[in-house]
C-alpha cells in the first residue's frame, strides 16, 4: 500500500519545497497566536521562522490575513478526516460541532481573531487552493487529498439536504457557529461542546 509519506515523497521537488515553506510558516503562527494578539504579530518574525524573506513570504501568501484563511482551509481538512467517515446528514454535523469544539478549546486565541476577522469581512472564509504536498505533509493521510474545500455553508447544506428549510439551518448553524463560543467566552469554552450540540439540535431537529 502506498503511504502518504511515499506519495509526498513521489511528488516534484518544487512542490515539496513550497509545501514545507507554507506548512512551516503558518504553524508558526498557529503558536505565536495563542501567546500574541494578531495584529501585533510582524511578518518578518513569520518569515524568519521559515528562513526566508518578507518578499518570499508576500510570494507565498498576499496578506497576513489570507495565513489566517490558510488555518481554516486546513482546520477545514483536518476536521472532515476526524469525522467517521460513514456520518451524514446531523450525524455528520454533529461530530463536525463536536470536532470543532475541541480544536477551539485547544486553541482558543487562534479561534478569536478568525472570528474578530470575519466580523471585519477581512475575507478569512476564502477557499484557498491547498495542494496535494501540503495535505500530505500536514495529515499525514491520503484521505486529505479527496476532502473537497467548499464555503462552510455549502458543506451543511450538503447535510440539512432532507430539512424542510434546508437555508434557515444552514443559517441557524452558521451564526451558532460562531456565535456560541463567544457567548461562552474564554471562560466557559469547557461547555462549549454540549453548548455546540443543544445549537445544532435547535436547527436539525426535523431532518433525517
Amino acid at each position: 500500500m502506498t503511504t502518504a509519506a511515499d506519495r509526498f515523497a513521489a511528488l516534484p521537488l518544487r512542490e515539496r519545497k513550497r509545501a514545507r515553506l507554507r506548512v512551516e510558516v503558518w504553524r508558526a503562527l498557529r503558536e505565536r497566536v495563542e501567546r500574541t494578539p494578531f495584529a501585533d504579530i510582524p511578518v518578518r518574525e513569520l518569515a524568519a521562522t521559515a528562513e526566508v524573506s518578507e518578499p518570499t513570504f508576500f510570494a507565498h501568501f498576499g496578506s497576513k490575513t489570507e495565513l489566517l484563511a490558510y488555518h481554516i482551509c486546513m482546520w477545514r481538512i483536518g476536521t472532515v478526516l476526524a469525522v467517521d467517515s460513514t456520518a451524514e446528514g446531523v450525524d455528520f454535523i454533529r461530530q463536525f460541532f463536536d470536532e470543532t469544539a475541541r480544536s477551539i478549546i485547544a486553541g482558543p486565541r487562534m479561534w478569536f481573531e478568525i472570528t474578530a476577522e470575519v466580523a471585519r469581512g477581512g475575507g478569512v472564509c476564502a477557499v484557498l487552493d491547498i495542494s496535494a504536498a501540503e495535505r500530505l505533509l500536514v495529515f499525514d493521510d491520503p484521505r486529505a487529498l479527496d476532502v473537497a474545500l467548499t464555503p462552510q455553508g455549502d458543506l451543511f447544506r450538503r447535510h440539512l439536504a432532507s430539512s424542510p428549510d434546508p437555508e434557515a439551518a444552514v443559517t441557524g448553524l452558521l451564526a451558532g457557529f460562531y456565535g456560541v463560543p463567544l457567548a461562552l467566552g474564554a471562560d466557559r469554552l469547557g461547555e462549549l461542546r454540549d453548548a455546540y450540540r443543544a445549537h445544532v439540535d435547535r436547527f436539525a431537529v426535523a431532518v433525517r
